[in-house]
């Protein structure tokens, strides 16, 4: 058990390998981050985001989801999907249509007697090329017995099959969660497309004997070469920040991962992220923030200005002047806007709606 020093605290469960029942399909790199931990009627809510790397290769639809506490885990051999009975004292389930865009389902094909999490959950995929596909669930409310003052290890298992059979569905991958401890507590590693740049950043909730990072970069999400290092910031159970900045990133599809070495040479490799820096890529990302009552600033990149909107807390519009440099544009609120929060709108032709959230202190 590890004591709970905040919300902002992961659980990381991570394999040495993943455990392939045959070649359809691949899982890989699964990752629990904690959300948030609140008390209610003597028991534990613990909300946490599930994501892994699925290698589909056209042998697979559907996948599943378990969740346990780690003194609960049931261990199922997976001759076949597991029963009710054979999940044991499971927290929750959660089961999946692979096939893009990927979806959630609200039965449990193997045991109609098992319901899986349904309700409130959202799901995304990213696409990270050679048929392997990032896969996010989030929102996932675990209720756990007993109270809050620690946070409990969660066990989680994956796994993937090409049929949904109401009896016997096959297994065609599996992936088996650890508890597996990395010498740094990673979160939230993150990557944005700037003007003629890509901005990584990365949170660490504990850091304990490592040295430095490598941001390895790859073009086909195969083969990697370092592009940077960033030290670390000493031994710490605080919560760090770091940040590093690709300016000559590939065209097209740029991979990155993290190499955390140890002062022994030891080292883990983070799971990756993507980014497309093709030529019609599509960036909207602030400049600063918190934001002064004055002027916001922000990345517009290949998408028309005309389309962006500020709204307060309220909803009321909020009248403006935009002047550009380039893909960088200030706004100018017509009357300063005063201390709040406040919501900048892309109502994008190519990406949809994206909002970013503005802070006025």
């Amino acid at each position: 058990m590890k004591t709970l020093q905040a919300l902002g605290l992961i659980l990381m469960v991570s394999l040495p390998a993943s455990v392939a029942l045959a070649d359809p399909c691949l899982l890989s790199d699964d990752l629990i981050e904690l959300n948030s931990v609140s008390a209610s009627g003597g028991n534990c809510i613990v909300n946490i985001k599930y994501s892994f790397t699925l290698t589909k290769n056209n042998g697979n639809k559907f996948a599943y989801i378990h969740f346990w506490l780690a003194t609960n885990y049931s261990a199922p051999d997976y001759k076949k999907g597991p029963t009710k009975d054979e999940l044991g004292n499971v927290l929750a389930t959660v089961a999946l249509s692979t096939d893009s865009p990927v979806a959630l389902l609200p039965d449990y094909a193997p045991d109609n007697t098992v319901t899986p999490m349904f309700a409130g959950l959202t799901v995304s995929e990213t696409d990270l090329g050679g048929g392997s596909f990032r896969i996010t669930v989030d929102n996932i409310q675990l209720i756990v017995p007993g109270a809050c003052s620690e946070l409990p290890d969660i066990q989680a298992d994956a796994w993937a099959t090409e049929s949904n059979d109401k009896e016997t569905p096959p297994l065609q991958c599996l992936l088996k969660g650890g508890n597996v401890v990395l010498p740094v507590k990673l979160a939230h590693f993150n990557a944005t497309l700037l003007d003629n740049a890509i901005g990584l950043s990365w949170t660490t909730t504990e850091q304990m004997g490592s040295h430095y990072f490598d941001v390895e970069r790859s073009g086909d999400a195969r083969e990697f070469a370092q592009v940077g290092r960033v030290n670390v910031l000493g031994n710490s159970t605080a919560t760090r920040q770091y940040q590093f900045l690709d300016t000559k990133p590939l065209s097209g599809m740029n991979y990155y991962r993290l190499r955390i070495v140890d002062f022994d040479g030891s080292f883990e490799i983070s799971r990756l992220i993507a980014v497309d820096n093709g030529a019609n890529s599509v960036a909207f990302e602030l400049l600063g923030n918190p934001a002064s009552g004055t002027e916001i600033r922000f990345l517009l990149k290949n998408e028309d200005a005309s389309a962006i909107r500020l709204y307060d807390l309220a909803g009321r519009a909020q009248r403006f002047s935009l002047a550009r440099t380039g893909n960088e544009f200030v706004l100018k609120p017509q009357n300063n806007l005063s201390a709040g929060l406040y919501f900048l709108l892309l109502q994008g032709a190519h990406n949809g709606r994206s909002t970013k959230k503005v802070l006025v202190p």
